[in-house]
């Protein structure tokens, strides 16, 4: 639980006292392999928080699922109702959760947790445009290297299928890529 504290908070530029204050008011959930976050059925919007599991951000295409991005320990996810994309569990995780009304009743009530929900939403906001910008100018070594510097295990742990698809490569590629590490 450190390790992905840690790095909650240094990617975030918080406190470890901000985060633990923030993750003690949200509740944590255990999910299988395979669940979605906010599915379509509801209209809830949200603060996710992975502590441990590998997930991805996907939408679909052509009745495939097209990876945009990994998500594991330590990352946070705004989830809003989407017809354009959604976020599954490729592992089995534990995120912590608060809802969108409770984020904005607490920013109502509270300078210092406003100023950390600012700060986790402006560096969603930098990863995002630095992951569409990269996901462009990248080639496929360069994001294989970055996939693997931060989510060192995800081969062993998530189906080729999802890694190729976020790539945008095929498997035999994979393995050229993998070979010229």
């Amino acid at each position: 639980m450190e390790a992905y504290l840690k790095r909650l908070c240094s990617e975030n530029q918080v406190t470890e006292q901000e985060m633990k204050k923030l993750l003690a008011r949200m509740k944590m959930m255990h999910l299988d392999k395979g669940e979605v976050l906010a599915p379509e059925a509801t209209d809830e919007s949200g603060l996710y928080i992975i502590a441990c599991g590998i997930l991805h951000a996907f939408t679909s295409c052509e009745g495939a699922d097209k990876t945009i991005e990994f998500l594991s320990a330590g990352d946070t996810l705004f989830c809003y109702h989407t017809d354009e994309w959604s976020v599954k569990t490729l592992t089995k995780s534990m995120v912590y959760y608060i809802s969108g009304e409770e984020v904005e009743e607490l920013c109502a009530t509270s300078t210092s947790f406003a100023n950390l929900i600012r700060q986790l939403t402006e560096y969603q906001l930098y990863f995002r445009e630095e992951m569409y910008v990269n996901a462009h100018k990248q080639t496929v070594k360069e994001k294989y290297l970055s996939l693997f510097a931060n989510i060192p295990d995800i081969l062993y742990r998530v189906p080729l299928e999802y890694i190729t698809s976020y790539l945008g490569t095929e498997v035999s590629s994979l393995g050229y890529a993998a070979g010229r590490r």
